[in-house]
């Protein structure tokens, strides 16, 4: 293995647990610790698309998936030389899951366009959200319903 290539955590670890990132999450390697055997890896979140942490991980616990993007390399070097790219240390937890219920907590003009206000229910239509935005379905009349993505700070979960 070497830096750059596509990972996969193939052994749930207890650091790593501790930050959300469990086996079978997909990472990036960024550097290699000789002394310790372990890896720095850039973690990407399968449930919120677009967000990462970086965390050590043993050698012995990522599995190889394949070689980074060519095309990409200048994206990547770029990302993992921005000040703030060490501070990613943890994923955080999903706040949804796919056909939870919800309600929506704010009016905002992106939304009010297709008919959705504070006070309406959805469900969760995904398995994941990108950059903190959650597909939703929406019963705008009784035989129409919108497919729109709201912000998961805009919308609770609905107990039933």
């Amino acid at each position: 293995m070497q830096v750059s290539d596509y990972v996969r955590l193939k052994n749930d670890t207890e650091e790593l647990s501790a930050k959300n990132i469990f086996k079978g999450f997909d990472g990036i390697l960024v550097s290699y610790i000789t002394a310790t055997d372990e890896w720095v890896v850039e973690f990407l979140d399968s449930y919120n698309f677009g967000e990462f942490a970086v965390a050590k991980a043993k050698a012995k616990d990522l599995e190889y998936t394949g070689p980074y993007t060519p095309e990409l390399m200048d994206e990547f070097l770029e990302e993992i030389n921005r000040p703030d790219f060490y501070t990613h240390t943890e994923l955080k937890p999903p706040k949804f899951r796919e056909y939870d219920r919800v309600i929506i907590t704010k009016d905002k003009p992106e939304y009010e366009k297709y008919g959705v206000k504070k006070g309406m229910r959805g469900c969760i239509a995904s398995t994941y959200a990108i950059r903190g935005q959650w597909n939703v379905l929406i019963s705008i009349k009784p035989s129409y319903d919108e497919d729109i993505d709201i912000h998961e700070d805009d919308m609770e979960l609905v107990n039933i």
